[in-house]
């Protein structure tokens, strides 16, 4: 599917941001700083329907990033619509989606955000969840960072919202092809360190 261009993406980037901040007048975002040039595996914690646009706010880019979204999303044809105008583009959690991972290197590769929300569905807070490992495969095959960012859990209607973006890091592993057991373990403490950020929210 053909993307927005970078011009309409920033006209649509702003008109979302109004609306939301009209649900939610107080925003704070900490960490810009953090964002690196070029490539990086975007990875946060995920509790609501609205989490990838305030991803999209918070690292404010250039250039449109590409999010990972469930392929249910896609049922819907306008939402289909949209969400794929506006980089996102499906995958199918239940088996291993050759088509997901090859966008997702690929757009790594031509030096671009990809948006990530490892545990793929929403957690409500005090909720565990196993997350999957593609966020660390793809940094491991393609070099680019993860960039972990924590988003407020709770997003009642007029309820403060912070975004912490913390500092970019390459997963440090012992072999060049990772182990499954290698990648679920980076997984799990790349999770604990996005939710350590939101402990002193």
């Amino acid at each position: 599917m053909k993307l927005f261009s970078d011009k309409t993406y920033h006209f649509l980037r702003g008109v979302i941001h109004f609306f939301l901040r009209c649900a939610h007048p107080v925003v704070r975002i900490s960490g810009r700083e953090n964002i690196p040039e070029g490539a990086a595996v975007v990875t946060a914690n995920h509790s609501a329907l609205t989490d990838a646009f305030w991803i999209h706010i918070a690292l404010h880019t250039e250039k449109l990033p590409r999010t990972i979204a469930k392929k249910e999303l896609f049922d819907n044809r306008l939402l289909h619509w949209i969400c794929g105008r506006l980089g996102a583009f499906p995958v199918n959690r239940e088996t291993n989606d050759i088509q997901a991972v090859k966008i997702s290197l690929q757009c790594l590769r031509e030096n671009n955000k990809l948006v990530i929300f490892p545990e793929g569905t929403r957690i409500r807070r005090g909720k565990i969840s196993q997350p999957h490992s593609g966020a660390v495969m793809f940094a491991c095959r393609t070099g680019a960072p993860i960039l972990p960012v924590y988003l407020t859990a709770k997003k009642r209607f007029l309820c403060p919202i912070k975004i912490m973006i913390g500092k970019p890091y390459h997963p440090q592993i012992d072999n060049p092809k990772p182990s499954k057991e290698e990648l679920t373990r980076l997984s799990d403490e790349m999770m604990a360190s996005i939710y350590a950020m939101g402990e002193n929210v």
